[in-house]
């Protein structure tokens, strides 16, 4: 299906984008200003007009990291970090945690100590409930990474899920993933997933893909997530961002007359 023929059986209320891969090129590439500009006023007519879905973010990246998108992008609805472990709010300026998160505690803290002692790996800085784990050298496949972390996980008795990314694989507690924070975030926004469409490109992004109403995927996403949604463009990261959201603007005022 083309973006562009979108035929909604419902309105779509909160648009929710991965960051990385979504609004960001993989690779840690410059951003693309003049479209983050673009979706940034779309979102600001959500303000006034009922046929423009709210932005908001499903991410795996840490509070202080989001907090900053959320200011680029206007975004003023709740939006899930760190791969679902809490919820920000810009303003008023608050960051909650999920409450199952201080029970994984000590095995976060025993993962990262036994990772840090390595050579082969780093761990990315500024999270607290989940783990980011990159080779050193970028060459080493994501999926080997993934089969030696399940191999150190086993070992050490760690209970934490293996959840690969592009270019990291992120370690999680059990029950807390995006689809968790996706309907965490749904409480605090007062919308049903089935009024949320997604947008992500990762495996990571596919339970919490399949619970939206609407779902999409661009060109840089995995054979798996492009195959599980409900539109895959064939733009990369925020062109496909861009163009999924004008869809969603045009298929709702198509529905809402």
């Amino acid at each position: 299906m083309s973006s562009r023929s979108l035929v909604l059986e419902r309105p779509v209320r909160v648009f929710a984008c991965d960051i990385d891969g979504c609004l960001a090129a993989v690779d840690h590439v410059a951003f693309d200003l003049g479209r983050l500009h673009a979706i940034a006023e779309l979102n600001r007519a959500s303000a006034h007009d009922p046929t423009v879905p709210a932005l908001t973010l499903v991410t795996g990246r840490p509070h202080a990291y989001v907090d900053a998108v959320m200011q680029v992008l206007d975004v003023r609805l709740p939006a899930s970090f760190e791969n679902g472990a809490g919820l920000a709010t810009r303003i008023p300026y608050r960051a909650w945690l999920a409450s199952a998160v201080a029970a994984g505690g000590p095995a976060i803290a025993a993962v990262t100590a036994a990772l840090e002692a390595r050579d082969d790996v780093f761990v990315q800085l500024g999270k607290v409930a989940s783990l980011s784990v990159f080779p050193n050298d970028p060459a080493w496949p994501v999926d080997d990474l993934s089969a030696d972390l399940r191999a150190l996980l086993a070992r050490e008795r760690l209970p934490l899920e293996v959840d690969p990314s592009t270019g990291c694989v992120n370690l999680l507690l059990p029950g807390i993933d995006k689809a968790s924070g996706l309907l965490e975030l749904c409480a605090a926004v007062g919308v049903e997933p089935a009024e949320v469409a997604g947008i992500g490109d990762a495996i990571g992004d596919l339970a919490w893909l399949r619970a939206c109403g609407v779902s999409f995927a661009p060109s840089n996403s995995v054979p798996d997530v492009r195959a599980a949604v409900t539109v895959a463009l064939d733009l990369p990261d925020v062109a496909a961002t861009l163009a999924a959201y004008e869809s969603l603007i045009a298929a709702n005022r198509a529905l809402l007359g």
